[in-house]
Protein backbone atom coordinates (compact mmCIF):
# COMPACT_ATOMS: atom_id res chain seq x y z
CA UNK A 1 0.00 0.00 0.00
CA UNK A 2 2.57 2.10 0.69
CA UNK A 3 4.14 2.23 -2.43
CA UNK A 4 0.96 2.22 -4.14
CA UNK A 5 0.66 -1.27 -5.90
CA UNK A 6 -2.67 -1.07 -4.84
CA UNK A 7 -3.56 -5.27 -6.89
CA UNK A 8 -0.78 -6.71 -4.49
CA UNK A 9 -2.22 -4.96 -1.80
CA UNK A 10 -5.97 -6.07 -2.52
CA UNK A 11 -4.46 -9.70 -3.37
CA UNK A 12 -2.73 -10.02 0.22
CA UNK A 13 -5.22 -8.22 2.31
CA UNK A 14 -7.56 -11.14 0.15
CA UNK A 15 -5.42 -13.54 1.77
CA UNK A 16 -5.58 -13.11 5.51
CA UNK A 17 -8.56 -14.94 7.18
CA UNK A 18 -11.54 -13.17 8.20
CA UNK A 19 -10.05 -9.79 7.25
CA UNK A 20 -13.88 -8.47 6.28
CA UNK A 21 -14.42 -8.38 10.51
CA UNK A 22 -10.88 -7.08 11.42
CA UNK A 23 -11.06 -3.15 11.31
CA UNK A 24 -7.26 -2.82 10.01
CA UNK A 25 -7.74 -5.17 7.50
CA UNK A 26 -11.28 -3.83 6.09
CA UNK A 27 -9.76 -0.18 6.26
CA UNK A 28 -6.98 -1.64 4.32
CA UNK A 29 -9.28 -3.05 1.71
CA UNK A 30 -11.29 -0.12 1.51
CA UNK A 31 -8.87 2.09 0.44
CA UNK A 32 -7.61 -0.59 -1.57
CA UNK A 33 -10.83 -0.98 -4.06
CA UNK A 34 -11.07 3.15 -3.97
CA UNK A 35 -7.57 3.52 -5.52
CA UNK A 36 -8.42 0.99 -8.07
CA UNK A 37 -11.97 1.52 -8.85
CA UNK A 38 -13.19 4.67 -7.16
CA UNK A 39 -15.54 5.40 -4.45
CA UNK A 40 -18.62 4.05 -5.86
CA UNK A 41 -16.97 0.39 -5.26
CA UNK A 42 -15.92 1.19 -2.02
CA UNK A 43 -19.13 1.81 -0.70
CA UNK A 44 -19.76 -1.46 0.66
CA UNK A 45 -16.71 -1.59 2.51
CA UNK A 46 -17.19 1.85 3.94
CA UNK A 47 -20.39 1.15 5.44
CA UNK A 48 -19.08 -1.93 6.98
CA UNK A 49 -16.41 -0.19 8.43
CA UNK A 50 -18.61 2.48 9.61
CA UNK A 51 -20.02 -0.72 11.67
CA UNK A 52 -17.14 -2.15 12.92
CA UNK A 53 -14.99 0.95 14.00
CA UNK A 54 -16.43 4.26 13.28
CA UNK A 55 -12.94 6.00 14.20
CA UNK A 56 -11.34 4.23 11.51
CA UNK A 57 -14.08 5.39 9.26
CA UNK A 58 -13.33 9.25 9.44
CA UNK A 59 -9.62 8.67 9.65
CA UNK A 60 -9.83 6.62 6.14
CA UNK A 61 -12.58 9.61 4.71
CA UNK A 62 -10.06 12.00 5.67
CA UNK A 63 -6.74 9.87 4.08
CA UNK A 64 -8.72 9.03 0.83
CA UNK A 65 -9.17 12.83 0.20
CA UNK A 66 -12.14 12.33 -1.61
CA UNK A 67 -13.93 15.49 -2.19
CA UNK A 68 -17.47 14.68 -2.37
CA UNK A 69 -17.33 11.68 0.26
CA UNK A 70 -15.77 14.80 2.41
CA UNK A 71 -18.62 17.17 1.11
CA UNK A 72 -21.27 14.66 2.23
CA UNK A 73 -19.66 13.87 5.78
CA UNK A 74 -19.26 17.77 6.12
CA UNK A 75 -23.53 18.13 5.41
CA UNK A 76 -23.56 14.98 7.91
CA UNK A 77 -21.43 16.22 11.14
CA UNK A 78 -23.65 19.81 10.50
CA UNK A 79 -26.83 18.43 10.73
CA UNK A 80 -27.26 14.24 11.87
CA UNK A 81 -28.78 14.80 15.08
CA UNK A 82 -26.92 11.93 17.18
CA UNK A 83 -24.89 11.66 20.21
CA UNK A 84 -21.90 14.30 18.75
CA UNK A 85 -19.35 11.94 19.25
CA UNK A 86 -17.28 9.95 16.66
CA UNK A 87 -19.21 6.91 17.23
CA UNK A 88 -22.35 8.86 15.24
CA UNK A 89 -20.05 8.26 12.19
CA UNK A 90 -21.43 4.35 12.51
CA UNK A 91 -24.99 5.83 11.05
CA UNK A 92 -22.89 7.61 8.13
CA UNK A 93 -24.05 5.50 5.42
CA UNK A 94 -27.88 4.76 6.60
CA UNK A 95 -27.86 9.06 6.72
CA UNK A 96 -25.87 8.92 3.23
CA UNK A 97 -28.94 7.50 1.71
CA UNK A 98 -31.41 10.24 2.87
CA UNK A 99 -29.46 12.61 1.01
CA UNK A 100 -28.27 10.82 -1.81
CA UNK A 101 -31.07 7.77 -2.43
CA UNK A 102 -28.53 6.73 -5.34
CA UNK A 103 -25.98 5.33 -2.91
CA UNK A 104 -28.66 2.25 -2.53
CA UNK A 105 -27.50 0.77 -5.59
CA UNK A 106 -23.96 0.55 -3.85
CA UNK A 107 -24.56 -0.35 -0.23
CA UNK A 108 -27.08 -3.13 -0.75
CA UNK A 109 -23.54 -4.79 -1.47
CA UNK A 110 -22.47 -4.16 1.74
CA UNK A 111 -22.21 -7.59 3.62
CA UNK A 112 -24.30 -8.09 6.89
CA UNK A 113 -21.82 -7.13 9.90
CA UNK A 114 -22.49 -7.27 13.42
CA UNK A 115 -26.21 -6.12 13.07
CA UNK A 116 -25.44 -3.09 15.26
CA UNK A 117 -28.27 -0.64 15.04
CA UNK A 118 -26.40 1.55 12.65
CA UNK A 119 -26.69 -1.20 10.28
CA UNK A 120 -30.11 -2.06 10.81
CA UNK A 121 -30.59 1.64 9.53
CA UNK A 122 -29.45 1.17 6.76
CA UNK A 123 -31.24 -2.08 6.17
CA UNK A 124 -34.57 -0.57 6.72
CA UNK A 125 -33.11 2.86 5.02
CA UNK A 126 -32.80 0.02 1.63
CA UNK A 127 -35.83 -1.78 2.07
CA UNK A 128 -37.73 2.18 2.39
CA UNK A 129 -36.13 2.97 -0.54
CA UNK A 130 -37.82 -0.23 -2.58
CA UNK A 131 -41.21 0.45 -1.02
CA UNK A 132 -41.33 4.12 -2.05
CA UNK A 133 -40.09 3.18 -5.93
CA UNK A 134 -42.86 0.42 -5.90
CA UNK A 135 -45.26 2.80 -4.44
CA UNK A 136 -46.11 0.13 -1.49
CA UNK A 137 -47.25 2.73 0.98
CA UNK A 138 -48.57 0.57 3.69
CA UNK A 139 -45.63 -1.76 3.71
CA UNK A 140 -43.70 1.75 3.82
CA UNK A 141 -45.68 3.08 7.10
CA UNK A 142 -44.62 0.64 9.09
CA UNK A 143 -40.58 0.55 8.31
CA UNK A 144 -40.86 3.93 8.90
CA UNK A 145 -42.58 3.55 12.23
CA UNK A 146 -39.54 0.94 12.76
CA UNK A 147 -37.08 3.40 11.75
CA UNK A 148 -38.21 6.31 13.74
CA UNK A 149 -38.05 3.58 16.92
CA UNK A 150 -34.32 2.49 16.11
CA UNK A 151 -33.30 5.78 15.63
CA UNK A 152 -34.93 9.26 15.87
CA UNK A 153 -32.07 11.30 14.27
CA UNK A 154 -32.26 9.25 11.17
CA UNK A 155 -35.95 9.44 11.30
CA UNK A 156 -36.02 12.82 10.98
CA UNK A 157 -33.21 12.90 8.08
CA UNK A 158 -35.40 10.68 5.89
CA UNK A 159 -38.80 12.79 6.77
CA UNK A 160 -37.03 16.01 6.05
CA UNK A 161 -36.03 14.53 2.33
CA UNK A 162 -39.74 13.71 1.82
Amino acid sequence: MRAAEWLAARESIARIESWRRIPTTLAWMAETVYRLQGLESAWPLLAELAWLSPKRLGALMQGLGDSSLLALRRVFDANFDGDGTLDDLAWFPAWALTERPGLAAFLRAAEFSTRTLPEQGMRIMLEMLSLEREGRQHELLERRKALRDLHAGLFGAYIRTR
